[in-house]
């Protein structure tokens, strides 16, 4: 069942922004003071954020602010986990990294910050906008203007349909790696991220097809695929990983490609 959902603005000046998504997604739109479905991507004249009227919580991206922020800051550079699973090295160019599960966007920007292209697939258009609308005004940051030169774009489709794809082109055309954090209903994170997982939970339910989706990798990265993990967690799929590079609440399984 789809969960119901609207699109709704704040102003005269955000009514077109929320008309012209709503109408090429086939949404019903109004004022937010008119809402009375459970979720409804709104734009403000600050943000695009989406909201759970039941719940009263809201989520949006920034890249500027907040934890996305302080991690470019102070997240460690080369030395993070996040880093090593992909296979970051020193004197040599960072990979071609494809983000088949972008959701927040939170590890793709954390990819980007460490100098890596990142391809963005989002198959819920809702959330693809909500990346959108934080690239947009993050542009004018000289920082952010160098990771999309480098390399920073959000593709709304489902990544097994791209990637299935992409497997019938040139294999110079494949990414480096491909980096997977599928949907996981029983995770342990700070409330804020709860927040954002609550939200995400009742828009899209649970991830059906991981399996299905790490195989297809398998078949289109160059080098490796990456799964994020909850510690602890059971592996995404019967094929066993190369090797895991852990942190303190999170798994890194590494499936190295061998074409």
């Amino acid at each position: 069942m789809t969960t119901p959902l609207s699109i709704s603005y704040t102003s005269e000046e955000t009514k077109k922004a929320a008309l012209d998504f709503a109408n090429k997604h086939d949404y019903p739109c109004n004022n937010q003071a008119s809402t009375s479905t459970s979720l409804n991507l709104n734009y403000t004249d600050e943000y695009v954020e989406l909201k759970d009227n039941n719940k009263n919580i809201s989520i949006h991206i920034d890249f500027l602010a907040g934890d996305l922020a302080h991690r470019q800051q102070f997240g460690g550079g080369r030395g993070q986990s996040i880093a090593k699973a992909i296979g970051l090295k020193q004197g040599v160019k960072p990979p071609y990294v494809i983000d088949a599960t972008a959701g927040l966007a939170k590890d793709a920007y954390v990819l980007a910050c460490l100098g890596c292209p990142v391809t963005l697939l989002e198959r819920s258009p809702v959330i693809a906008e909500l990346i959108n609308d934080a690239i947009r005004r993050a542009k004018y940051d000289e920082h952010f203007q160098s990771i999309v030169k480098t390399g920073f774009k959000v593709i709304a489709e489902s990544s097994i349909d791209y990637l299935t794809r992409l497997i019938e082109k040139s294999k110079s055309d494949y990414p480096d790696v491909i980096y997977l954090d599928p949907m996981y209903p029983d995770r342990k994170k700070s409330a804020s991220v709860k927040k954002n997982m609550q939200i995400l939970q009742v828009l899209l339910g649970k991830d059906p097809d991981t399996e299905e989706l790490l195989n297809i990798s398998l078949k289109a990265a160059k080098k490796r695929v990456v799964v994020k993990r909850p510690k602890g967690a059971a592996n995404l799929s019967d094929i066993k990983p190369t090797y895991q590079v852990n942190s303190k609440k999170t798994r890194y399984d590494i499936y190295i490609v061998q074409k």
